[in-house]
């Protein structure tokens, strides 16, 4: 299996529901990690860079939890 194949594997796998999860979830825990680091100073940033990340990951399709994320205040 050479790059291509892992690469292409895993843009599959972000397209699906499961993937786009996944994607979310690490998205959510970094923004969680950069805020509290940051004193959420910068969460509105943090919020935006978030988002945009998610519109480069997976469906991309306007499908339900694509996107979707709490308050970047939460705690």
């Amino acid at each position: 299996m050479n790059l291509n194949d892992i690469t292409r594997k895993a843009q599959d796998f972000l397209k699906t529901e499961k993937g786009e999860s996944v994607s979310d979830k690490v998205l959510d825990g970094a923004a969680d990690v950069a805020n509290k680091v940051t004193g959420n100073k910068h969460a509105d940033k943090i919020q935006n860079a978030r988002d945009t990340a998610d519109k480069h990951l997976g469906r991309n399709d306007g499908t339900p939890g694509t996107g979707s994320t709490p308050p970047a205040d939460r705690k």
